[in-house]
């Protein structure tokens, strides 16, 4: 039997745990196990088998949060460097400016009321080698790591709507941020 030690299902477990729903996350957990040398299609799978098992036991408001708890990173050391290019000037339109001149692999827009990260590819290491689409449960933890990242960015807390997906069949993953 897999040794459950891949980080998306300790995150998971996690995250489940601290929603109340720890005897739910170790029986998903025994019966999709997933250990850290899974290949991409079996990460493919075990998300698959994720967001039903979601998506068929909570209401929407709840499988956002899980996930959202669940999410990567981001890295401290990304996180440092975008807010001191925050911080070396504030105004929103400079600022995104000088984000989009580092050429990170992402762009970021303000329309006067809110930013708006986006990714021309997906970069999930789970589900970014199958071309097949996932369902939107398995996008909501790029909310989580938005949260996070533009939260340390404006140090304060910020909401986040997921608007579009390319795993969901949209051009490009697309991100308010409030």
């Amino acid at each position: 039997m897999a040794a459950n030690d891949n980080p998306h299902v300790m995150r998971f477990i996690d995250s489940m745990t601290s929603h109340g729903e720890k005897e739910a996350a170790a029986k998903f957990a025994g019966e999709h196990p997933l250990d850290a040398s899974a290949g991409p299609e079996k990460e493919f799978e075990w998300a698959g088998d994720l967001c039903s098992f979601l998506e068929s036991n909570y209401d929407d408001e709840t499988v956002k949060a899980v996930r959202m708890d669940c999410a990567c990173g981001p890295e401290p050391d990304f996180a440092d460097q975008l807010k001191a290019v925050y911080e070396k000037d504030t105004d929103p339109d400079k600022f995104v400016d000088n984000i989009n001149k580092l050429d990170l692999g992402l762009s970021l827009e303000y329309d006067g009321d809110a930013y708006y990260l986006i990714y021309p590819e997906c970069y999930c290491a789970c589900v970014n080698t199958n071309p097949a689409k996932v369902s939107k449960a398995w996008c909501y933890c790029t909310l989580g790591y938005t949260r996070c990242l533009f939260g340390t960015i404006f140090g304060k807390d910020v909401s986040v709507k997921l608007i579009n997906s390319i795993k969901l069949g949209d051009e490009t993953c697309r991100i308010k941020i409030k």
